[in-house]
């Protein structure tokens, strides 16, 4: 099994990238959780030796290319992709009061759709009731893009939605020690349910 994890924010082009008071900027934040995420799936998959997980930054181009190198189509179900971003509501820079967590998945793809519940399930237990998203709030269509893009990919692959970057409590809670590592463990939980193995 061959698992990569990208910065979701290089899959798409817009303009809202920091939070309003700029203390939260989308890529770098997700590139220290990637990084962390990998960290702790290689100490958890350290007794599979048939599990690979890559990192992947660089620009849209260059990640997809890598990916599109790595993905033979005989061996897409050996293959694993999540692109790690945050939401937001609209690309004003001012707060906003949407909240929750959000997987996004290709609904062709039951493999897919499978990954998905097992990292929502995740959310659930490590985030409680910040995971759960009012009914009838949908993601914005930049978001929207970026699943269609990694629908393209002949493997799994999702898109997590890690809380909100223009909503205050959001950004207090990603900003600290627990709220990071809890969104940490819920991408490592998910991804271990998904593959069998014990989080």
């Amino acid at each position: 099994m061959n698992i990569t994890l990208i910065p979701a924010i290089i899959l798409g082009h817009h303009n809202y990238s920091k939070s309003p008071d700029i203390r939260l900027d989308e890529l770098s934040y997700t590139i220290h959780l990637i990084d962390q995420i990998h960290t702790q799936l290689l100490q958890s998959t350290k007794h599979t030796p048939f599990i690979t997980i890559n990192n992947h930054t660089g620009t849209r181009a260059e990640i997809l290319e890598q990916l599109n190198r790595q993905i033979h189509p005989d061996a897409a179900s050996t293959n694993l992709v999540i692109a790690v971003g945050l939401n937001a509501s609209i690309g004003d820079g001012r707060y906003h009061t949407s909240n929750g967590w959000t997987v996004i998945n290709s609904p062709q793809s039951k493999e897919s759709a499978a990954l998905a519940i097992a990292l929502a399930r995740a959310s659930i237990d490590n985030l409680g009731s910040k995971a759960i998203s009012p009914q009838g709030q949908i993601s914005s269509r930049r978001f929207l893009n970026q699943a269609e893009i990694l629908s393209n990919l002949k493997c799994p692959a999702v898109l997590t939605l890690n809380l909100y970057q223009d909503n205050r409590q959001d950004i207090h809670y990603l900003l600290s020690s627990a709220g990071h590592q809890a969104i940490v463990d819920l991408h490592v939980k998910g991804i271990m349910t998904y593959l069998g193995l014990n989080p």
